[in-house]
C-alpha cells in the first residue's frame, strides 16, 4: 500500500512539473486563456464521465451551443451535481473572470494590474495558508520569483489537481435511481384487474 501512495505521488510530481513548464515560459495572457481552456476541458471531462452516456455521437448537452457548453454553465451544473464543493466552484469562476478579462484587453495583460491582482488575491487566500500551497510554489521552478503571476500559476496547478481526482474517483450516475414512467406498483395488467371485479 505504501509503495502505491509513493508512485502515485510520484506521479502527480511530475505531472505538476511538466504542467508548470507548460507556463513558465508563457506571459500571462497565454497563462491565464490556456490553463482555463485545461480547466474547462477537465469539467467536460467530469460531466460526460457521470452523466449517462448520449444516444448519439453528437452531444447536444456539452458540445457546440448546447446549454453545458459555456466554461461558466459546467462550473455551475457540477456544483449542482455535488461534483465540486462552493469554494472550487467559487475559484473556477474567479479564474473565468480573469480569462474573460484578458481575453477582451487588447494589451496590457498582467495579473500585477489592478483587478487581476485582487482577484488573484482573492483566489489564493483560501490556499495559501496550507503547506501544500507552499510546496506547490516551491516545486513551480518560478527561479524563486514570486507574485500575482506564481501565484495564479499555483493556483491553476492545484485546481488542475483537484479536477483531476474529481475526473478519476467519480461514478457515473446510477439510472435505476431514476423515476419511471411506470411506477412499479402500477404494473398490475388491466386484465388481472377486471377479472378480479368479475
Amino acid at each position: 500500500m505504501a509503495n502505491k501512495l509513493s508512485k502515485k505521488a510520484s506521479s502527480t510530481k511530475s505531472g505538476l512539473k511538466e504542467f508548470f513548464k507548460e507556463f513558465v515560459n508563457e506571459g500571462d495572457r497565454a497563462a491565464v486563456i490556456l490553463g482555463a481552456a485545461k480547466l474547462d476541458l477537465q469539467l467536460y471531462q467530469l460531466l460526460l464521465k457521470v452523466l449517462l452516456p448520449n444516444a448519439s455521437s453528437r452531444d447536444d448537452l456539452l458540445d457546440g451551443e448546447g446549454p453545458l457548453s459555456t466554461f461558466s454553465a459546467k462550473i455551475n451544473m457540477s456544483y449542482r451535481l455535488g461534483l465540486i464543493d462552493s469554494h472550487l466552484a467559487h475559484a473556477l469562476h474567479l479564474i473565468r473572470k480573469i480569462r474573460n478579462t484578458f481575453a477582451h484587453e487588447v494589451e496590457g495583460c498582467k495579473l500585477e494590474s489592478g483587478s487581476h491582482r485582487e482577484r488573484v488575491k482573492e483566489l489564493i487566500t483560501p490556499l495559501e495558508n496550507y503547506e501544500i500551497f507552499t510546496r506547490f510554489s516551491l516545486a513551480s521552478d518560478f527561479h524563486g520569483s514570486s507574485g500575482p503571476g506564481v501565484d495564479f500559476r499555483v493556483a491553476l496547478a492545484m485546481l488542475t489537481s483537484r479536477l483531476e481526482t474529481a475526473v478519476t474517483t467519480q461514478k457515473t450516475l446510477n439510472r435505476s435511481t431514476a423515476t419511471a414512467l411506470i411506477a412499479s406498483h402500477w404494473r398490475r395488467s388491466k386484465s388481472a384487474e377486471s377479472s378480479k371485479n368479475t
